[in-house]
């Protein structure tokens, strides 16, 4: 059965690979970028667009913007949640300002927007390995030193790794948004490292230069 399903941060690497299996399993998706102006970011999507005619539906939205996700969510019944806020530790000079208030922010809208749309069921939040842990010294009190969905990381502070610790209170808020209704079910993903081919390549697209 054809779906339609909202792929937050669509100008993202997870994001564009996301969006292109669901669109080859036949999916209809709606997909957010920051600023459709930005050609490096919006070019694979309108490529994607081309080759799926009708299936593919871009959007602007803003994660810090309260209702920027209430259109582009319309209709969706699965959101794949990969947006967020990110930032090269040598360049974060205020943790809290930069990196925890835009990610909890960022998860209150989008999650508000979900509690507003009947048809969403499932949520499937792209967080990180660095939210169960920080430092070994998490793994030494984990059952059989082994990482599970029971932990959260308590090493990393807002001093240490604010990056850590911002993907750490925003999981943790989304699963207390989640846990005050029973219409959607929420899902996170933590991934240690993400490697693949870039999708420019694989559609036929040279990279700008200026994008890195």
């Amino acid at each position: 059965m054809t779906e339609r399903v909202l792929v937050t941060g669509g100008g993202g690497f997870v994001a564009c690979h996301l969006i292109q299996q669901l669109l080859a399993s036949g999916n209809v998706v709606n997909t957010t970028v920051r600023n459709l102006t930005n050609r490096a970011k919006v070019l694979p999507l309108l490529t994607l667009q081309k080759q799926h005619p009708g299936k593919l539906y871009l959007f602007e939205a803003d994660l810090l913007v309260d209702g920027a996700f209430d259109a582009p969510m319309h209709d969706c019944t699965v959101v794949h949640h990969v947006a967020s806020p990110f930032l090269l530790p040598e360049k974060i000079k205020d943790g809290r300002r930069e990196m925890l208030e835009p990610a909890l922010l960022g998860i209150r809208n989008v999650l508000s927007s979900v509690d507003k749309t009947p048809s969403v069921l499932r949520v499937v939040m792209t967080s990180i390995v660095g939210a169960i842990f920080g430092d070994y010294i998490d793994v030494l009190h984990m059952k059989n030193k082994t990482l599970t969905e029971d932990y959260f990381n308590t090493s990393s502070t807002l001093e240490t790794n604010p990056y850590h610790y911002a993907k750490v209170e925003a999981e943790k808020e989304a699963w207390r948004i989640c846990e005050k209704q029973t219409r959607w079910s929420l899902a996170t993903i933590n991934p240690g490292m993400i490697l693949g081919p870039s999708l420019y390549a694989g559609l036929g697209l040279r990279k700008p230069v200026s994008s890195g």
